[in-house]
């Protein structure tokens, strides 16, 4: 399945959050810094687009928000965690996508019913993290 044709939606408002080949948020730093960010679609591709002028810092929190609905996009049960959804353009099957909110942690889940699959370097066992 070809990730970049997937459709990416906030699970509040069931927008979507793709656009010209990038996934679209509203940001916000600790430091109140805000800004939107643009995330490459690929699951386990850490590639993103910013203003020159708004700069994340290395594991620096960062709250990522639907730029629709203005809805808190923090998973409910990891507070280091992002989830929108995901509908895959090939089988039409909706995941859940979480995602660290720290900056320059690279870990992903894609999960859908009892798959799991994760991505990236700093991704833990997710039964581990999300059923502690």
């Amino acid at each position: 399945m070809s990730m970049k044709d997937n459709n990416y939606l906030c699970p509040k408002c069931k927008g979507y959050l793709n656009v010209g080949g990038h996934i679209l948020f509203a940001t916000k730093t600790r430091r109140n810094h805000k800004g939107l960010l643009m995330l490459d679609p690929t699951v386990g591709e850490y590639k993103y687009k910013h203003h020159d002028k708004f700069n994340l810092e290395e594991g620096e929190m960062v709250e990522f928000a639907c730029p629709i609905c203005k809805a808190d996009l923090t998973s409910s049960n990891r507070k280091d965690h992002a989830m929108m959804w995901m509908v895959g353009i090939e089988d039409n099957v909706e995941y859940d996508l979480y995602f660290s909110k720290i900056a320059g942690n690279q870990s992903t889940y894609l999960v859908a019913q009892d798959n799991i699959e994760s991505f990236g370097d700093d991704a833990l066992d997710f039964d581990d993290i999300y059923y502690e």
